[in-house]
Formats: C-alpha cells, structure tokens, sequence
C-alpha cells in the first residue's frame, strides 16, 4: 500500500510539472524536503556533529532549513530538467576540471568515476551525457524497505530510467550483469560511474576515515579499478546558484597495483577528495540520514 502510494505521487508530481511553471513549482522545495526529510532531524544533526565536529548555531537551524529547501529541490528539479531542451539544461549545469577527464580518456582505455550524493545527482547526467561523454552510472534499483521487505518501485525506477535516457546516459542496475556492463563500457573508452558514499550490498565494507568519523563504504568500486588498472576520478557537484550547478573533475587517483589494503587506500584517498567540499556544502548532501556513521 505505501509503495502503492509513492508511485502515485510520483505520477501526480510528474505530471503536475507540465502544467506548473518551475519557478512557482520551486516554492514549495521546502515542503516537498520536509516530506522526505520527515522525522529526520535528530538523526541528520547527530551525524552532522560526528563528522563535522559541530552543527551551526540554534540547534542547527539553518543547516536543516537550507537542508530541506535543498532536498526539495532534488526532488522537484529533474521534472524540468526533462522538459528543458539540451542547450537550456546545459546553461545549467558548468564544469570545471574537464581537462582531468579528457587526459584519462586520451589512454584509450575508458576511465571510472567515483561519484558521490553531494550536489544533485541529475546534474552529473545532463552535465556529462549532453556534453558528448559515453557515460554509464551503475545503480541500485529504486525501491523501499516495508517492514523488512524490499518493495520494488518499478514506476519511479521506469521515471529514472527516462530521465537518464533524457540526459544520453546509460543506466547500469546492480547484479549480475554489471561486470560485462562495466568491460563493455571501457572497451568503448567511455565512462563508468559508481556511487562511494554509502554501501548498498551487505559484503566487501570497511568503515574508513570520514571528517572526525568513519563511514562505512563497499570495496566494490574500488575492486574494479584495481583490477582494470585504468585512470580513476573522483566528481563532485554543488549546487552554485538556485538552479545552477557546479561538477567538478578532481584529478586521477592514484590507483595501487591490487589487495584488499589497496582497495582501502583507493577509497580512503577519494573520501580524502570529497571531504573538505562536504565540509563547505554540508546541507547539499543527500546521504546524511543514509551513510552508515560511526564514531572513531
């Protein structure tokens, strides 16, 4: 019945973003954050301290306000980032460190990015895919936890699979299938995207340095780099101005030879990346009340 109910507000959102101008639909970015976020607010601040060592002043008055305000416009965005013709989605989305990518694809051997939930996601999509970059981002299937029960959401997940068509990228779903996915990928020298900021599978984790924290992340990704031994960067975006968005291409990593510690070292130096712009953005990250955070 819950999952019932996501999807028809999903279908209504989707739908009411044809007929709502953005502007007026982004009014309510707060509200649509508060439904997401609801509930939350103690355990987002508590995380908040562990890592960053304080929240700002009034209880965390305005992290959480410009935490909501964001999330809300996450949710509402992608609606018209859909609708927005190429060079209309592309003024919105800047890039800085491109030299970075085309250097590691000038090998001829693809490249792995490392991505993260800081920012708004969708702009990755718009800003690499309409950019002319074979991209594939690797992803769990959208679905919902109901009382231990995994529920598939297969009208949100056909909603984000369009909405990466709308930005020429592919989507790889986690499972078997993803390592030749992953080969295929590479053999076109294009791009293979995967999520580090918090694990998705129950095996291959380690709880790594975060800010004054650990986090719990998958080897996974990091795995398949050393394995591959191709250039690997990490991509962060904020959001600079409203609607605007910032990606930035860090340089490439540098990759161990193999080993489970080279995994771990992999990782930890593309957390070490990430940190000190999650520490300046830190109401822009989506993963607060879903990274697994412990003390150190």
């Amino acid at each position: 019945m819950l999952a019932r109910l996501i999807e028809l507000l999903a279908a209504a959102l989707w739908n009411l973003g044809r007929i709502i101008p953005e502007k007026a639909a982004l009014k309510l970015s707060r509200f649509a954050g508060f439904l997401t976020r609801g509930g939350r607010r103690e355990a987002v601040l508590s995380r908040l301290n562990q890592v960053m060592g304080s929240a700002d002043g009034a209880g965390g008055a305005k992290f959480w306000r410009d935490h909501l305000n964001h999330v809300g416009r996450n949710v509402v965005e992608p609606i018209y980032f859909f609708h927005l013709s190429d060079s209309d989605l592309l003024g919105r989305v800047d890039i800085q460190g491109e030299e970075h990518l085309r250097g590691a694809l000038e090998g001829g051997k693809g490249a792995i990015l490392f991505l993260n939930h800081l920012g708004n996601p969708g702009a990755i999509v718009a800003g690499l895919g309409l950019r002319g970059y074979d991209v594939t981002i690797a992803g769990n299937a959208i679905d919902i936890n109901f009382n231990g029960r995994i529920v598939p959401l297969n009208y949100v997940e056909g909603l984000v699979q369009r909405m990466f068509a709308r930005g020429h990228v592919r989507r790889a779903l986690l499972g078997a299938g993803l390592p030749q996915q992953f080969s295929q990928a590479l053999a076109r020298n294009g791009l293979f995207a995967m999520f580090i900021d918090f694990p998705v599978v129950g095996k291959h984790n380690e709880w790594l340095p975060f800010g004054r924290s650990r986090m719990k992340v998958n080897l996974g990704p990091a795995v398949l780099a050393l394995r591959h031994q191709v250039p690997v960067l990490n991509v962060t975006c904020i959001r600079t101005n409203g609607n605007s968005h910032l990606l930035t291409i860090h340089p490439p990593l540098t990759v161990p030879a193999s080993g489970r510690d080279a995994a771990q070292r992999l990782l930890a130096d593309a957390l070490g990346d990430f940190f000190p712009v999650l520490e300046k953005h830190p109401e822009q990250w989506w993963s607060w009340d879903w990274a697994q955070i412990a003390a150190v």
